[in-house]
């Protein structure tokens, strides 16, 4: 069975609460790496369901904070994905969920807005590059 404990790289994990040493701490791409491999094995659906409102709150956290960033992006929208199709239900019972989804919906838009434009300007240098060469072997 997968479980994730946490997904906050500030948070630290204790092996035992009796043990005097410091706690563990993992960051950013070891998260990541986790989630990549529960995708891989086909564990991300079980380990990111039944969550309480705390744990499902740094998860969305963490989702919604990276998923704009390339290195992160790839994982990250599948578990953006899976999060929306899992907890679509509970939209509406807590203003903290409700407040994170919509976080992550404007990331996300606002980032396909930016995509969009990229692509447009890659389509405008691609016609100018296109005309200027066009241009030399005219002259030539």
């Amino acid at each position: 069975m997968y479980r994730i404990i946490c997904l906050s790289p500030v948070t630290f994990f204790k092996t035992d609460p009796m043990t005097p040493f410091p706690n563990y701490y993992h960051s950013f791409m070891q998260i990541v790496a986790v989630l990549e491999e529960l995708g891989k094995r086909r564990g991300l659906t079980q380990a990111l369901s039944n969550r309480d409102e705390e744990s499902l709150e740094s998860i969305l956290s963490f989702t919604t904070k990276f998923i704009t960033k390339p290195r992160y992006s790839p994982v990250l929208i599948g578990v953006a994905d899976k999060l929306c199709d899992i907890y679509s239900g509970v939209v509406g019972q807590s203003e903290n969920i409700d407040e994170y989804f919509d976080k992550l919906r404007r990331h996300v838009k606002d980032e396909c807005r930016t995509q969009k434009s990229l692509l447009r300007l890659i389509g405008q240098i691609d016609a100018v590059m296109c005309a200027g060469m066009q241009a030399d072997n005219d002259s030539d």
